[in-house]
């Protein structure tokens, strides 16, 4: 834990663009968008998590894994992707029946016709240009499955802070954001969840098609 801390902390100061957060989320945080996984009805499953970080989701999805499921993995960040190896060969997957792969790279690479039961996000949606939001958002949607759900997170209050103090280029930036992902909830959002105890404090999102 205090490696993938160190690591984190490392990281903003290197890449803010590719971290986008102050502090790792908490596990009521993880807890909160991995529900519908941990709810999930018997049989196995597809999953997809994109922009893990330092792995505070992957670790609960890890114990919500059952035999005969698949998780892939997106991750940009190098640094990051050496913790999350270290951490999914630690739990043993594949003698539990679970494959998976670490893919470090871009989800717009992802060019495969699958479709995952279950997408968990932690990308920093709030810092990318609103055309990168709006194609990410596209990826994710078209690559789930009919039934599946895509769970994401928003800090709450922040983008509209944010859109209040920026100078003009980065307000616009944020605004864009703000209308894209408002968008994209009315058309597939089903349920919402607030997390007081984060930081900052967050919305879990749950959307389906």
């Amino acid at each position: 834990m205090l490696r993938n801390i160190r690591v984190f902390y490392s990281a903003i100061r290197n890449d803010f663009q590719s971290v986008g957060a102050i502090a790792p989320s908490s596990s009521l945080l993880a807890k909160a968008i991995v529900n519908p996984l941990a709810q999930r009805p018997p049989g196995p499953a597809l999953v997809l998590e994109v922009g893990p970080g330092t792995g505070s989701f992957t670790s609960r999805i890890l114990e919500n894994l059952r035999e005969g499921d698949h998780l892939d993995i997106f991750e940009v960040n190098p640094r990051f992707c050496l913790l999350l190896r270290d951490s999914l060969q630690k739990a043993c997957l594949r003698e539990r029946g679970i494959g998976w792969e670490l893919f470090n790279a871009d989800i717009r690479s992802l060019d495969r016709p699958v479709q995952y039961d279950y997408i968990i996000s932690g990308l920093p949606l709030n810092n990318f240009h609103p055309a990168t939001v709006a194609e990410i958002l596209d990826i994710l949607i078209d690559h789930l499955s009919p039934s599946g759900i895509f769970s994401y997170f928003e800090y709450v209050l922040l983008n509209n802070f944010k859109a209040k103090i920026l100078r003009t280029t980065d307000r616009d930036r944020v605004v864009g954001v703000i209308n894209t992902v408002r968008t994209f909830n009315q058309k597939y959002q089903y349920d919402c969840n607030h997390v007081w105890w984060n930081l900052p404090p967050a919305r879990a999102r749950h959307c389906r098609k």
